[in-house]
């Protein structure tokens, strides 16, 4: 089931992050963009995200899982395509548009998938391991960049967006045979082993998959605390994100280095990226209830990197380079809110919901992002990075207070439960699909 995850993220975040790479391999100056004009093809693709996330949502508990993800595989392969045969702004704009419409179902499918197949314990590291898709891209898009920089027969960032397409669209076919709807449904299980396979996690009591959307449980996520929580870190995480993610090559470029080193040297920050999501996935997941404070540790991490690329002096190309990979552990929080959205949230309904919530709050912060970099501050962007130095001192500020919010809950529920009461006395709700809210005896992770 990983590797079929870690390909799927792996080839997500390539195509979404074409863009980036082509605007040094000359989309902007074919496309005759403007700086601002950029910028909005950057946010747009949020837009379209925005636009799924609700309906992801509902889609996601309707139909069968597994073959609702390769559909959207294969949707987004194919609009990444149409994105070479743009010949303006206009459309590249609608092309990003459609791209971050069928590319939503992704991350908040995945971690479904994940809390369907995984122990609250292992789902860290499980997170962990499908988010360094991102990584193995990175490690992979630099040496191709590089290749695809010395095409001079073809317009080089057509060629990527052809090329990366094409791949995806036939993972996208083999997805539908590949990825099973449900632990029960595995072609690569024996009945045996099935059966374990959905046993084993009622001790988890997060719910399992159902097709009925309940009303009930989605006004439950709406007024939840821990959600909203959530949704506050993750808003606060992505406007960085919206950021680096769209400006990647242009700062790194901008900080003295030529095209063909900057594809090379993006992979260094890949590298430091996957560190810091491999020690932090792990930290949490054998050390129980770490899960915020590697998350705190993470952000403050990212927070002397933005001081540092800000406030270093321009001539001093790797003092700020260090400090841009020191900036990439704030990605390591991303795998680790949604496996504590994951652990924490339990009953199909309300898991999606609150999934759907944060996604929306990752959309926002990636529109807003790319707003805060000035194309008459390159190629420094001062007010980009200022910008991000305050969303993680608040995220940091969130982070903590979802660790005592959590601590404070178990206490109340611990304080309230009969005597002699286990949280194993409510395994068996585990089919019934009932939400953490319904259960006294759920215990939080944090």
């Amino acid at each position: 089931m990983l590797p079929v995850l870690v390909i799927s993220y792996m080839l997500q975040y390539l195509d979404k992050a074409t863009m980036s790479n082509a605007a040094i391999l000359g989309l902007r100056t074919d496309l005759h963009l403007t700086g601002s004009e950029y910028s909005w093809a950057s946010s747009i693709f949020y837009f379209g995200y925005l636009a799924a996330s609700g309906p992801i949502a509902l889609l996601i508990v309707r139909f069968p899982i597994g073959k609702f993800m390769a559909v959207s595989v294969a949707v987004w392969a194919a609009v990444l395509c149409c994105m070479a045969a743009t010949h303006n702004a206009a459309g590249l704009l609608a092309t990003r548009f459609f791209l971050g419409f069928a590319e939503a179902a992704v991350a908040p499918g995945f971690s479904i998938i994940t809390s369907m197949w995984y122990l609250r314990s292992e789902q860290p590291v499980r997170h962990g391991v499908w988010f360094l898709g991102n990584v193995i891209s990175g490690l992979f898009s630099g040496p191709l960049m590089y290749a695809f920089g010395h095409v001079h027969s073809f317009p080089p960032w057509r060629l990527v967006f052809i090329v990366f397409g094409a791949i995806t669209f036939v993972w996208g076919i083999c997805l539908i045979f590949l990825l099973p709807d449900s632990p029960a449904q595995a072609w690569f299980l024996s009945d045996v082993d099935k059966v374990s396979a959905v046993n084993r996690l009622k001790e988890d009591i997060t719910g399992t998959k159902h097709s009925k959307w309940k009303k009930e449980q989605m006004f439950e996520a709406l007024r939840d605390p821990k959600a909203w929580l959530a949704v506050l870190i993750m808003l606060c995480a992505n406007i960085p994100n919206g950021g680096i993610s769209s400006f990647a090559s242009i700062v790194i470029e901008g900080m003295g280095f030529s095209t063909d080193k900057t594809f090379l040297v993006s992979m260094i920050v890949t590298g430091f990226q996957g560190f810091f999501v491999v020690v932090s996935t792990l930290g949490s997941t054998y050390l129980p209830n770490t899960r915020t404070i590697w998350m705190t540790i993470c952000s403050a991490i990212a927070l002397v990197g933005a001081v540092v690329i800000r406030q270093v002096d321009n001539s001093h190309i790797w003092a700020r380079y260090s400090g841009y990979c020191l900036l990439s552990a704030y990605t390591a929080n991303f795998p680790l809110l949604l496996s504590l959205n994951a652990s924490n949230i339990a009953g199909i309904t309300k898991k999606t919901t609150v999934n759907a919530m944060c996604f929306i709050a990752y959309c926002t912060g990636n529109i807003i992002g790319p707003q805060l970099f000035f194309a008459d501050q390159a190629p420094s962007y001062p007010s980009g990075f200022a910008g991000m130095m305050v969303c993680l001192v608040l995220d940091i500020g969130f982070i903590l207070a979802m660790r005592g919010y959590l601590t404070w809950e178990n206490k109340r529920r611990r304080a309230r439960m009969p005597v002699g009461q286990e949280q194993d006395d409510v395994a068996d709700l585990y089919l019934l699909d009932r939400t953490d809210g319904e259960m006294e005896g759920y215990q939080y992770v944090y």
